[in-house]
Formats: C-alpha cells, structure tokens, sequence
C-alpha cells in the first residue's frame, strides 16, 4: 500500500513538471511584450516652422506731458478739469502775479532814473576828457616855458661873459657889469621855477604812470596822448559802464518778469486729455511739481516682456495680433513693432517691447491687461518638433533624433537645439520637410534597428 501511494505521487510530480515550465515561458514571453515601448513615427510638416509666440503685456501712454509751474505762487484760475480733451496750446490754469506786476512797474520807474544816471555820469566823462586835454595843452606850455626860460639863461651868461671880459679891459663900468650878474640871477630863477612847474603838471602824463595804471604803453608815440586821457578819465568812464551796466540789468529784470507773468498761465505742450489735476485754486505750487498730467490718447503703446531667447525673433516694423483683457467681444487688434530694448532685465532675462497703435475710439486705457501673439516662421533647417522625439544633452545645446528610412531602419541624428517651449523642441540640422522621425523610447533604439522593435 505504501509503495502504490509512492508510485502516484512520483506519477503526479512527472506530469506537472512540463506543465510548470509551458507556463513559466508563456509568462516571459508576456512581460517581455509589456516591457517593449511603444513607438510612434512623426513625419515632419512645413506647419512645424510656424512658432506662435505668446505675450502677456499692458497699454501704456506713448505722450505724456507733467505740466508745472516755473511761476511760484498760488493757483488763481482754473481752466480745465481731470477727464477733458485739451489740444496743444490750450490754457489750463493761471497762477497769480501780483507781486511780478508789482515788480514790472517798479523797475520800468526805475529805467528813468538810469537813463539819467547814464546822461550824469557821460557828461562826468566829457569834462574829465576835456580837463584831461587841458592839462596836455598845459604840459606843452610848460615845456615851451622851459625852452625859453633856458634860452633867456644861456643868453644872460654868454652876456655876462663878455661884460666882464670888457669890464676887465674898462669896456663897461662897474654898475653896468652889476645890472648884467642882476638880470642872470633873474634868468637862473626863472627857469628853475619853469623846470618846478614842467615837472608837477606832468605827474598823471608820464610813461611810468601808465605803467602803474595797467595801461598799456603805445608804440606810437602820436597815440600817447590818447593813452593819458585814458588814464585820467579812468574813474569818470567806470562810473558811465556802471551806469550803462545797471541800465542793462534793469532791462534784462523787466524781460524776465514779463516772460514770468506769460509764464503763469500753464498751456498744455499737447493734445490729449488731463490725467490729473494735482492742484486747487489757492494752492500754492511747489518747484518741479506737477500741476497737470496730460496724456496724448491718439496712439498708444502695448509694452510686452520677452524672454531673451525669444528676442532675436522680434524686430521692429513688424506686426503683432493683440486682444485687451477689458474688450472681451471685439476682434484682435493688429499693432507694429515700435521699439525693441536693446536693455536685458538682469534678473528675469527679458527685455521690453513696445507696439505702437493707433487708437481709434479711443477705447484702449493705459493700464489694460494685453494678449499679444506673434508667429516666427523657422528657417529651412528649422522645425519644432514634440519632446519626446529627442534625447537631449546635459547641457540642452545639442540633441539626437532617430530619423527612419523607406526600409522602416532607423539611424541617429545629431541637431543643435535653439530653444525649448513646454513639450515642444526648436532644432535645426540636416532634416527637412518630410522626414520621418521616432517619438517615444528613443533610449533603446540602436542605428540600423526597426523602429517599432
């Protein structure tokens, strides 16, 4: 009975033995089916050059002007409200001018008085060139003076040396020779005092007073003479420069003022309309301080922030399609390309774009929320393809695809990698349009296998 029992059982085990391994093979077979990727093969297509960019921005004023006062003093008038349409020229406020028409009248009395100031000081002048002249006349007087005087001395001895010749021989008595010594102390005297009197009226007419004067001293000698009246007028024509100078500054205090009393009405340097009114009538203004803020709502600018690997595809005089937030039910707008900052933000990488529009019904607000879509189309060499069909370097520079032949073979690619937006790839490289690239478990592809292995 035991050896029935032993027998079965070794029966039994020889049966399930074949069993176990028909099941443990099918199994293998199974997982490997479920282990191998499921690949899929993208054809490249000219609509892969298109790129849609996408930018959020706002509208921003393209003029604006901050009108303020280079009057101080107090808001007298009050031409134009926040909200109103102004035009360029057009009055928006008066500050009061009380004290500068005050001034204006004070010094237009004042020109008068200056005006005979001047004529005063100008006949001061006149005398003192007179006088001057006079006292050259004199000088030359003295001088002839001198002359003679020297002359009548030197006659005088030469008689008094032949007197006393004769007088020694008994020519001529003794009393007459007395008269002749009488007459040469005369004519010593008499040109000592002409020398005195030559040598005090030159003191203001020699050449070492210019000199000391700063006067420049002529080398024409004729012209001397000019450069003593120069000299001895020196106070009388300072005073007629003062004069004429105060004249002048008067002159120049009234042209200001008046151009302050213009000034004090505020004229917008634009049309447009008031943003703000920061002042009431009454308030006093303030240097620098605004008084108004026009805005010229005719065009205005959609600013946008771009990514700075997105720049390159922005330049300017091309067209963008926008939409505002706030005119939900109306078509997308078409702007141009005004201005591309040439300035990256150092911390978020973008710089600012501006498009410029021309506001037609003045709908767009500064402020408003803007969509802006921008389509770049990629160079021959060029196509966005998914993510999924490239292994990307460690440095996301460069990238492999497998593209697949008419014989289903598959090969590696190297391409170079522009950019990469969400689940999508910019490359370029040696492809073109109808190639067929694999998506999906590009890892255990190798050169010269089927794709779908």
């Amino acid at each position: 009975m035991i050896n029935n029992q032993s027998t079965n059982r070794k029966y039994i085990l020889f049966l399930l033995i074949p069993t176990v391994f028909f099941c443990s093979d099918a199994n293998d077979k199974n997982a490997s089916k479920k282990k191998m990727p499921v690949r899929e093969l993208y054809t490249l297509q000219d609509s892969d050059k298109e790129i849609t960019i996408t930018l959020l921005g706002a509208v921003a004023h393209k003029d604006k002007a901050e009108v303020s006062s280079k009057v101080q003093g107090r808001i007298e008038k009050i031409f134009k409200e926040q909200g109103e349409k102004v035009n360029k020229g057009d009055a928006l406020a008066k500050v009061e001018t009380l004290n500068l028409e005050l001034q204006l009248r004070k010094d237009e009395a004042s020109v008068e008085v200056q005006n005979r100031q001047i004529d005063l000081a100008r006949a001061k002048y006149i005398q003192a060139k007179q006088r001057t002249e006079k006292d050259l006349a004199n000088i030359e007087k003295a001088k002839a003076e001198v002359d003679e005087a020297k002359a009548n001395l030197d006659n005088l001895n030469r008689t008094h040396h032949n007197k006393k010749d004769l007088f020694e021989i008994g020519g001529v008595s003794e009393t007459e020779l007395k008269g002749v010594e009488t007459a040469l102390v005369s004519g010593e005297t008499a040109y000592f005092k002409a020398k005195k009197n030559y040598s005090s009226i030159q003191v203001g007419y020699r050449v070492e007073d210019l000199q000391r004067g700063g006067i420049p001293v002529p080398k024409d000698p004729s012209k001397l003479n000019d450069a003593f009246v120069d000299l001895n007028t020196i106070i009388e024509k300072a005073e007629l420069e003062m004069a004429n100078a105060n004249l002048k500054a008067t002159l120049a205090n009234i042209e200001t003022t008046k151009l302050l009393i213009k000034e004090s009405t505020l004229l917008s340097p634009l049309s447009g309309r008031v943003a703000v009114r920061s002042l009431y009538v009454g308030e006093a203004t303030k240097e620098g301080q605004p008084v108004y803020i026009i805005v010229d709502d005719a065009e205005v600018f959609l600013t946008f922030p771009v990514s700075e690997s997105d720049l390159p595809k922005f330049q300017e005089g091309k067209y963008i399609d926008f939409t505002i937030d706030a005119l939900t039910n109306e078509p997308p707008r078409k702007g141009k390309i005004f201005i591309v900052s040439p300035i990256l933000d150092a911390q978020s990488r973008t710089a600012e774009i501006k498009v410029i529009y021309k506001n037609e019904g003045k709908k767009l607000k500064p402020g408003m929320f803007a969509r802006a879509s921008y389509s770049y189309t990629l160079p021959n060499s060029g196509f966005l393809i998914p993510k999924t069909g490239i292994i990307l370097s460690e440095d996301k520079t460069k990238g492999t695809i497998y593209y697949v032949g008419n014989n289903e073979l598959c090969f590696s690619k190297e391409v170079q990698v522009e950019s990469i937006e969400n689940d999508k790839v910019m490359i370029h490289g040696e492809i073109g349009e109808g190639d067929k690239i694999v998506l999906k478990g590009l890892e255990s592809l190798t050169n010269g296998q089927r794709w779908d292995e």
